[in-house]
Parts: C-alpha cells; structure tokens; sequence
C-alpha cells in the first residue's frame, strides 16, 4: 500500500513523527495514477468519508487538493506524517459495495488505473451533481432571543434598518432554485448541508429596531421554530428576498442549505397488452429463462435466433417475471439508434422505465441515475454505460445484439460491455441474456466449452413466415453489361420499382459515409489524405469539402494534385451513401428517401425522427450505414438492397469474415417481416465469396463452423486471447524505435518467467497515422484469460507496460486491428 506522505527524512530542526491511531483512507486518484494511497480522516469527516464517495486530498509535490475515489476505511495506526482528507465531496457513496467490486475487476483485466475505471462507472453529469436545486432553510440565529427582543421592541416598524437599505432589491419567489439573482442575495451555499455561522459584528452593534418587512420575517419564524424553506418563507411574508438577505447579514436568522433532486423523467407511455401468440419454441425459451431468474443463479443463455424469431418477446417476458418477483432488470444496446423501438415497445407493457444513454441531458441522466438507485425504476434500458446502473436488487441482464463491436468502449477502459455484463450477472447471483441472430465466435464457442453457458435457439420466424429470399448480383459483370456508371443493380432498381408500385418500402444499406470514398490525381493516381492520419480525405456533396473520418478534419474540395510536379486534375472515386441517396432520387424522383449514417444523424433526435418517419410510412426508401441493418422492426419493408457487400470483407483484420457475414445477415433481416414476404438483393465486387453465400442462405451454422476451423489453424481467438500493444508518437522514428524495444523487452521478460505467450509484431499499424501521430501496434497471444491477465500484471508490476505512458495504449481483447 502506497503512503501518500513522502516528506524528507528527520532533521535536528524538526520534531519526530508521532504513532497515532484512528480511521485511514485508501483512495484511488480520479486522475490517470496507478496504485492507492493512504491519508487519515480527521474528527470532523470521520462521519461523512465512506466507501464509493469521492473526498478530496491533497497530492503532488503542490500538495493540491485532487478529487479520488474511497476504496475503504479501516482503522488502523499511522504516523503524524499522514497527510489528511481535506474534505468529502458527495453526499452519498456514488458506487454500491458490488458496484466498487466490478470496477476494480475492470481496472484489472482492462489495465487502467483504478480512479479512471472508477469514473468511467459514473456518468459525468452525476460527478457535476446535475440534476438538482439547493433548497435553503431560514430559522431564528437564536429562537428565545430573537423572540424576546421583538416582543420587548413592540414589533417596531418605522423606517427601514440600515442592512436592508444596503441590500439590492430582488424579485419575489420568481426563480427560486437558480442561481443569480437568489445568490446576490443570499449568502453561497455549498454543495452540502451546513449551517450558516454566526454573524461576523458583535451583537453591540447589531440594529435594534426592525422594519415591517423584517418583522413579518421574524414572526414567521418564530411561530415556526423549526424553520421554513425560503419560498415557503417569501409566500407566507410578501417580502422580497432582499429582507431575507439583510437579516441574515446582520446575524438575525441563520440559514440550513441541502440539496433537492427534481422529479426524475417519466419514460412510461402504458397502452393495452398486444395480444401475441408465441410458438412452442419461444414458449420453452420463456419457461427455461424463467426457470433460472426464480433459482436466482448465474448461468449465461445464447438466445440464438434468426431475424424475425421473436427474441424481444422472450426479453419482455423473462423482464416482466423479474418485475413480478421485486427485482430489476437491465436491457443493453448496442448503439442509441436502437433504444427508440426498444423503449416505445417496453414503455407500453411496463411501468418505472428507465433510458440511459449519452444523448439525454445531463440533469435527465442525474436523477434518472438516482431513482435507479433508490429502487424506483424497475426496468432499464440503455447502451454502454447502463451496464453499470446502480441497480440494488438486480435480476436479470438481457444484452442485445450481443455481437457488436460499439460494445467495445474506444476510450481507457477499454472495456467490452458485454464482457463485463456477463461479469456483474456473475457477481449479482442473476442470469444474463445474449441475444443475437449472428453471435460472436467467442460466444458461441464458450456454449460448446463452458458449463455455465447455454444455447436456447429460435429457427423460425414468428407466425412461420419464410426468410427473405436472398439473390446475388457479381457488379463485374454489371457494369460490362451496362453503359455509364451505375451504383444500383439492374435487379436492384428493378425490385425498387416493385416496392414503391405496392406502396410498400425498402432499405438500401452500403456501410460507407460520404459522397466519394477517395480523391485521386488523375494523372500519378495518388490519392488525397489527411495531412493528421495518413487516411483517404473522403468527398462531402452537401458541404463542398473534403473530410477525414478519424480526426474530424475538413479542407475546401482540391481540384489539382498537391505534388508541385504533377499538377494533375483529382477526380472523386468510390461511392459513399451521400452519393447512393442521390441516384435513388435521380431515377426514383417520387420516392420519399432520407439518408441515416452519422453525418446526418449528430443528434440522436434526428435519428428517431427519421426511424419514426419510416416506422409510420411517411418515408419510403432509407439510405443507410450499419444503424440501420440491425435491431429495426419494419413491417412495411418488403426489400433490402446491399449495395457492395465485401467492402468491410477486403480489410486486414481477422475478423472481416465474421463482421461481413453478420452485417449482411442482419441487414437481410430487416425485410419480410409481414406476410406479404421480403427480397434481398447482395450487390459485390469481389465475386460470390463462401462468407456471403452463407450469408445469402441464412446459415449461421455453416458459417461459423468454418470460420472456426479457420481460427484455430492460425491460432486466434476464441482459440486464443489477445492483446493489443499500440505504440504512438509525433516522430515515425521515435515510433517504431520504442515499439521494438518494447516488443523485445516483453519478450525477454516471458522467456525469464516461464510464461507462454507470443509477442506477434510489431508493424506498421493499419491506420498508420492519426491526429499527427504515427502509430506501431503488436498482439500478446495466450491461451487463456487467466494467463493473459497474469501476463499483463507481471509487465505492469516489473514497470514494462506502465499505465501512465501516454504513448502506449493497451488494448485487452481487441474487436478490431484496424
């Protein structure tokens, strides 16, 4: 355990420390510090310091007080040495015991300093104390006195005493709670409950006669000896809040502050319990799951089922048995586009619904947070951050879409939300559900090998409507075929008309932003890249400039090659889905059509218009990304359209055969969802790779059985466990220098200890450049996660992989090499 005081060592000028006994705090610094300190808890906070409160202490050479985290308080003996906690900042302990328990598991395996993984687990808004107003309690400074000296004055109401004069005059009740003009009247309240002190001048000098106004202030208060709130106050008298300041700066009345959480936002939207019929397999789905949420164990459940099966039906249910038993339930997504449908669907069959997720305000997220913590909402839904709600009797844990890669959180920790879901079911005694119709390897891997997972499959859509009837169209050929340039199939636009003629609607799905992909000389053919991140500059129609989708950087569109010896004219290559949305309204000029990718949809509002819009049949072809191939039930799709397959197929990334498989799957499953029947149409340009002709035939099984036999011959996961090194710096030199004298160093370091791992690199990371650093990357490859962990604390504790290096990132579980 670190000792927070390192003070030089005796002197004759100084006095010996003293042994002393009382509480001690450990602490883990919110900032980026490994390791815990210790300071003592002085008298006056031994009441107020407690475990999952943030408190401040002093740190640093400055000895500046920095906020950390109490990881516990222990009584024990400590030298006079022992810096202090200077104060406690919450009120109430932030994190639960369980809560403390799975962040420091986290920071652990994920390798980050406690503190950081600690703040991750709490939405900022709740750090800023969002989503309250501090209500102030006036009493009499002292009761009896006060009292006796307005009765013996004969309640004096001549001219207006001195501090009241000086005070500036302040609207009534109006805008109480906020601060301005409340605080140029009043005296500051602090973010706790204290009392104000007594005044600063000595009662010789005190007024001794009051005016009407504070007369009627102090009668209130003396019929009310246990005080009033302020407005209550200002109602009961007419007075201005000026009165009230003039009495408290004379000493006169005193004032109690605390703070008031506001009414926490109502998702609730309860309607008539649709009448659904499940089929024999969603009702022993729903009997296996509730089986386990009554035993109140942890086991994992793989709901596999095929597009349209029925799997949030089952969510619904197994959530409404937990309701029924007193418990709480989290519901997790991948992505806010996907809470829209969820939470108009869940808010109409349960009460004490909760939503969190980045794109609510920070005062909603605030008190949402609260009343999951005091027990008042029942079910929660929300993306990666609703993992950690404060959930005190949690009973189930339901994951959608278990496969995701924006479950992975891209900041330190880099935590996988469903990893550590699966972690707090574990620690919770509750079961966790892992819904998907294309699962991730790992997942359907551990059913094959662990005891604590099961698979529950759906294989047929509800009400035994058919799968959509995938065709495959070879683009190669196409375009020999066709003259001009052509984004859309002739089969594509031929099914188009055929939707719109029915009245009915489709999605066209191509995962790439933008209008063209790359702006390339036309004479050296050098392409035009970010002069931050080495990456193609991707061409934006609506704004007439070219843009980097890594580091947000725009430039004005070039119209010439930037080498001074070329000279040569750019032109646009590749296509994006700006460029696709506009040849669907070129050739269907009738058609209602609106764009989903994350260029139009900045705000979350926006997507759930335009989901809404599509939902109600206001719009009739949507142009999207990958938010809209997954998770979405539209009944009126009668055909999807991919418009180039193998794009994320061609990227260096073992997992592109798994991603390119899902997305395609998923995306053909948006339609044929009524009995009316689905079309999909699979545009490529690479030929009919057996990925996509598993994906054409709905065949997971197939897939997956040979993906995995491809896995294990080269040794990656679920056959393995990774971990990604990443080495950056503003010099490529310096870069790669330090990337190999890491390697090396971890090499050595498992050769003297006996621990079997390679060390597969380093190299040039695929995004070699980004916001102006160049970047080295190599895997730590092991058997196991235990290994793995043990590999990584033996590099930490020997200071190999420090945490507080800014130019190495680590990366535990990777979903993605890119």
């Amino acid at each position: 355990m670190a000792r927070s005081s390192k003070d030089a060592g005796p002197s004759l000028w100084t006095e010996a420390p003293e042994m002393r006994e009382g509480p001690v705090a450990r602490v883990a610094m919110v900032a980026a510090v490994e390791g815990q300190y210790s300071y003592a808890v002085p008298p006056e906070l031994t009441e107020s310091v407690a475990v999952g409160k943030r408190v401040l202490v002093p740190f640093g050479r400055n000895r500046r007080p920095q906020p950390a985290f109490c990881v516990s308080v222990a009584r024990e003996a400590w030298t006079s040495t022992l810096k202090l906690v200077a104060d406690v900042i919450d009120d109430a302990p932030l994190l639960s015991g369980p809560l403390m328990e799975l962040g420091q598991w986290m920071a652990r395996y994920y390798c980050c300093p406690l503190g950081r993984a600690l703040s991750a687990m709490v939405p900022e808004a709740i750090r800023r104390q969002s989503g309250f107003v501090t209500v102030r309690r006036l009493m009499l400074a002292d009761s009896s006195t006060a009292a006796a000296e307005a009765a013996e004055e004969g309640r004096a109401r001549s001219e207006p005493s001195e501090a009241e004069e000086t005070c500036r005059p302040i609207d009534n009740a109006a805008g109480l709670g906020r601060r301005g003009d409340l605080d140029a009247a009043l005296p500051q309240a602090s973010g706790h409950s204290r009392t104000r002190p007594e005044p600063k001048e000595p009662p010789a000098s005190r007024p001794k006669r009051f005016s009407a106004r504070q007369q009627a202030v102090l009668d209130a208060l003396v019929a009310a000896p246990q005080g009033l709130d302020l407005d209550d106050l200002l109602v009961r008298t007419g007075v201005s809040k000026a009165v009230v300041g003039g009495l408290l700066k004379a000493g006169r009345i005193s004032q109690q502050t605390r703070r008031v959480p506001l009414p926490a936002p109502d998702f609730d939207r309860p309607g008539p319990e649709p009448a659904f019929d499940l089929n024999s397999d969603q009702q022993a789905a729903i009997s296996r799951i509730s089986a386990l949420t009554a035993e109140g164990t942890f086991r994992a459940v793989l709901l596999f089922g095929v597009s349209g099966s029925g799997k949030t039906e089952v969510y619904i249910r197994a959530i409404r048995s937990v309701v029924a038993a007193g418990k709480q339930a989290i519901l997790l997504v991948p992505e806010i586009a996907l809470t829209t449908q969820l939470v108009d669907r869940l808010a109409a069959r349960f009460e004490r619904v909760a939503v969190i997720h980045s794109g609510l305000t920070g005062a909603k997220r605030s008190l949402t947070w609260a009343a999951i913590a005091a027990g008042e909402k029942r079910v929660i839904i929300g993306t990666r951050s609703a993992v950690f709600a404060p959930c005190p009797n949690l009973g189930l844990v339901v994951v959608d879409e278990e496969q995701e890669a924006s479950f992975k959180n891209q900041q330190s920790p880099r935590f996988n939300t469903r990893d550590v879901a699966i972690k707090r079911a574990q620690m919770s005694s509750c079961p966790i559900i892992l819904g998907s119709a294309t699962p991730s390897l790992e997942t359907w891997h551990n059913c094959e090998r662990l005891s604590h997972f099961e698979k529950i499959i759906l294989p047929s859509r509800v009400a035994g409507l058919p799968m959509p009837r995938v065709q495959f169209v070879d683009m190669q050929i196409e375009q020999r075929q066709r003259k001009g340039l052509h984004l859309l199939s002739q089969e594509t636009e031929s099914e188009l008309a055929e939707t719109l003629g029915a009245g009915q609607q489709a999605v066209l799905l191509l995962n790439r932003r933008g209008y063209a992909s790359y702006l390339v000389c036309s004479r050296c053919r050098t392409p035009i890249v970010c002069p931050h991140c080495h990456v193609n500059l991707v061409f934006h129609q609506s704004t007439g400039k070219a843009a980097c989708h890594h580091c947000s950087a725009k430039m004005v569109m070039p119209t010439r090659c930037g080498d001074p010896s070329c000279g040569g004219t750019l032109i646009r290559f590749g296509m994006g889905t700006q460029r696709v949305e506009e040849e669907v309204k070129t050739k269907f000029p009738q058609a209602r059509v609106a764009r989903a990718d994350s260029d139009t949809m900045t705000k979350i509002s926006a997507y759930e218009r335009v989901i809404r819009d599509f939902s109600d049949g206001r719009l009739d072809i949507l142009v999207g990304t990958q938010m809209v191939a997954k998770g979405l039930d539209f009944p009126r799709v009668r055909f999807v359209g991919v418009i180039n397959a193998d794009t994320s197929l061609m990227q260096p990334d073992f997992r592109a055969a798994e991603r390119t498989f899902q997305l395609v799957t998923q995306v053909a499953g948006r339609a044929g969802r009524a009995e009316s029947g689905g079309r999909v149409v699979v545009q490529s340009l690479a030929g009919l790779s057996p990925v996509i002709q598993f994906a054409a035939n709905h065949d997971y099984a197939s897939f997956a059985s040979h993906e995995l036999a491809i896995r294990k011959s080269r040794g990656f996961p679920p056959f393995s466990r990774l971990a990604r090194v990443m080495v950056s710096h503003p010099a490529q030199s310096e870069a790669s220098k330090h990337a190999h004298e890491l390697a090396e160093q971890i090499r050595e370091t498992l050769t003297r200890h006996g621990l079997p791992a390679d060390v597969l690199g380093p190299q040039t990371a695929p995004l070699s450049r980004l916001r102006g650093q160049y970047r080295f990357d190599f895997l730590i490859r092991t058997a196991n996660a235990a290994r793995l962990l043990q590999i990584l604390e033996r590099l930490r504790g020997e200071k190999i992989l420090p945490l507080s290096d800014k130019h190495i990132l680590i990366d535990v579980d990777p979903v993605s090499l890119l």
